[in-house]
């Protein structure tokens, strides 16, 4: 397998440029070596979708590939801690209001927290976001999921703030932190069950996007997404069923908790049948 790391900085990428070897191809501003190639995207939706909208240009080994986002993200201050390093397991989009789960296969030993993308930064009022917070997750997880399968694509967030600093006093050593987890971040590269990422893909992208509509349309918790993931794998697994008949029950947009719930215990009973 081949490992695209993508990053939004330079200072993000320059400890995995350097405990990985890579070096600069002039040609197609990609870090490489060997079996690991890097992209800086830039910051912020629309340079990263224009960037990987043209890496297609210069890279083609996709269907042998993982892709992983590293990079730096605001974290909710009940939830992280600064220099701590999560694994992304749903990718919320502010601006489109768009659920995106990533279908995490392989062990691993990171707490797993959901991601919300954001157009501008925020510097207040982080404790309003669950989880962790940047501005290139849910791009990355659309223009990418067109090219690798979604059970290929790994996002790593490292926490450098609470949102509570104002950019004009932002001063944030990015490359320090990176560095501090870099040999963490390589150990989880290096352990992927390869053959898991290769073969075992569970859900087709057809029921993905079930359940990614269900999620927006119910505006589901974290505890109740993990929920409906694991009952949908294990549906699909023991019966070899599609999920057409779960549709059905996402048609109607919650307006209320109580009638979230009342609909997602509905759905644990069809799969408690």
């Amino acid at each position: 397998m081949h490992f695209l790391i993508l990053t939004a900085l330079k200072a993000e990428a320059l400890p995995i440029i350097e405990v990985f070897g890579l070096r600069k191809n002039s040609k197609t501003h990609l870090y490489q070596n060997n079996n690991i190639s890097l992209l800086i995207t830039g910051v912020g939706r629309d340079k990263t979708k224009e960037r990987l909208q043209n890496l297609h240009q210069v890279y083609s080994n996709f269907d042998q590939t993982i892709v992983v986002n590293v990079g730096i993200a605001g974290g909710n201050p009940d939830q992280t801690k600064i220099g701590e390093l999560y694994r992304v397991n749903a990718i919320f989009d502010e601006k489109t209001k768009q659920c995106f789960i990533p279908d995490i296969l392989c062990k691993h030993p990171l707490i797993e927290l959901s991601l919300t993308t954001v157009t501008n930064s925020v510097n207040n009022n982080g404790d309003h976001f669950t989880g962790l917070v940047d501005m290139e997750g849910s791009v990355i997880f659309q223009q990418m999921s067109r090219h690798v399968s979604i059970h290929r694509l790994i996002f790593l967030k490292l926490v450098s703030d609470h949102m509570d600093i104002d950019d004009r006093q932002r001063i944030i050593d990015v490359t320090g932190l990176i560095a501090k987890q870099v040999d963490l971040i390589k150990s989880i590269l290096l352990s992927l069950d390869h053959h898991v990422l290769t073969n075992n893909v569970i859900l087709s992208d057809k029921e993905f996007d079930i359940i990614q509509r269900g999620v927006a349309q119910l505006n589901l918790t974290d505890t109740q997404v993990y929920q409906l993931m694991e009952w949908t794998e294990n549906y699909v697994k023991l019966t070899g069923n599609d999920l057409d008949k779960l549709a059905p029950f996402f048609i109607k947009k919650s307006n209320s908790k109580k009638e979230r719930n009342q609909i997602f215990e509905s759905i644990r009973e069809f799969f408690s049948a």
